[in-house]
């Protein structure tokens, strides 16, 4: 009887033990991606694109948070030649189709063009979006100025110098 008293206490000890871990806040460190990556192809091109910037905002109605990304690449000179993305979304949340905003800003030869892909045809899915680190894939059209803007092969993969509070 003492032996199987034993045992029992040993089994909920072991099970005790096994099911509280301190490796809850460690799982965003652990998917986080391991390179940093932010390109796209537009209209069959590839462009390399680097993050410049990151922003969380309250919501209006107090639900939430939207975490902002801007990407950049381009040159200023001689001719300005430039892309600029914002990526707006939930605080987060992963998942699909979960990219509320996709503001796309391009400036040719003192000439821009500006749209929102989110209203033309966009898909993504959100994999990581913690306080630390975020990745995600893209792509889609939209007719902006009269002209179809095509983005496939779209791809961030970021960790944050520091991570939000």
């Amino acid at each position: 009887m003492k032996k199987n008293r034993y045992l029992l206490i040993i089994l909920i000890s072991f099970l005790l033990l096994n099911s509280c871990s301190d490796d809850d806040d460690n799982d965003a460190i652990q998917t986080c991606p391991q390179t940093e990556i932010a390109s796209m192809k537009i209209n069959g091109e590839l462009k390399q694109f680097e993050i410049n910037g990151r922003g969380i905002d309250l919501d209006n109605d107090g639900s939430g948070h939207t975490l902002s990304l801007w990407l950049f690449t381009g040159v200023f000179q001689p001719q300005q030649d430039s892309y600029a993305v914002t990526i707006e979304l939930p605080y987060k949340k992963t998942g699909t189709n979960i990219i509320e905003g996709f503001n796309y800003f391009r400036v040719q030869n003192a000439t821009s063009t500006e749209g929102d892909f989110v209203e033309g045809e966009f898909e993504s899915k959100v994999i990581v979006n913690t306080n630390s680190c975020f990745s995600a894939s893209f792509s889609g059209h939209a007719i902006i100025d009269g002209n179809e803007i095509v983005i496939t092969e779209g791809i961030v993969k970021h960790v944050y110098d520091e991570p939000f509070d």
